[in-house]
């Protein structure tokens, strides 16, 4: 619920519908949570403050500050809700898809679409928190790596579900598997913030041609001759 009404007050900050009925007091704090998301996607956590924020949505500082009691409280939130936005773009959606190749081909597809879509306006979460408080201390590093872990985590082991179903040689490192695929992907949106056009289309073909390299002979090879192919194949596996 909480996430949807962040999603909500997404739309309604960047641009588009948005509804739901909710208290003043939930409501308030999403239109603040999304502002802050809106503005840390561009311009960094730094770029947080209470008065900005304040001033933007036309409230006190008071009231503001009633929410979150502090400015690390207020960061802290933001990172909580950019983990869930992407949890419930990215995460949850491919766990619904079948273990094996097919969702280690979702987590990369659906985190290319999270780019192409704009879940966030910015490209700092979380490709860019991590490089700005990865060897940092404290507890806003501490949520961010936590973030980062989770993320290679369910890579790696949609790597390992994909070994044990037979569709990936064994003798791949799962690890370096998951290293070497989430290279790829911040590659493609380093293309995409550069160029734009079809270079996620382009990462997507790329993928596919290495988990061509890495998949057994369970699967056809005619199921990587390109990506419509592949979606073909996808859809019509039992």
């Amino acid at each position: 619920m909480a996430v949807q009404m962040l999603f909500d007050d997404l739309r309604r900050v960047w641009g588009g519908p948005a509804g739901g009925p909710r208290s003043h007091g939930e409501r308030t704090r999403q239109a603040i949570l999304a502002r802050a998301l809106k503005i840390a996607a561009r311009e960094g956590l730094a770029a947080l403050t209470i008065g900005r924020l304040a001033e933007e949505l036309e409230m006190s500082k008071s009231g503001l500050f009633a929410h979150f009691h502090s400015k690390r409280a207020l960061e802290l939130a933001t990172l909580e809700m950019a983990n869930e936005v992407f949890a419930e773009a990215v995460l949850r959606p491919a766990q619904a898809s079948r273990a094996g190749i097919e969702r280690l081909w979702s987590l990369c597809d659906l985190w290319l679409q999270h780019i192409e879509r704009r879940f966030f306006s910015g490209a700092y979460f979380f490709t860019g928190a991590f490089f700005e408080y990865a060897d940092r201390p404290g507890p806003i590093a501490g949520a961010i790596t936590r973030v980062t872990q989770e993320w290679f985590s369910t890579l790696r082991k949609a790597v390992q579900e994909a070994q044990e179903q037979g569709e990936i040689d064994r003798d791949a490192e799962p690890k370096q598997v998951a290293w070497e695929l989430n290279g790829r992907l911040v590659g493609a949106y380093w293309a995409y913030l550069l160029e734009g056009g079809d270079r996620c289309r382009e990462a997507r073909a790329a993928l596919l041609g290495r988990l061509r390299e890495l998949a057994t002979d369970e699967l056809p090879a005619s199921a990587f001759e390109s990506l419509r192919a592949w979606m073909e194949y996808l859809q019509g596996k039992p």
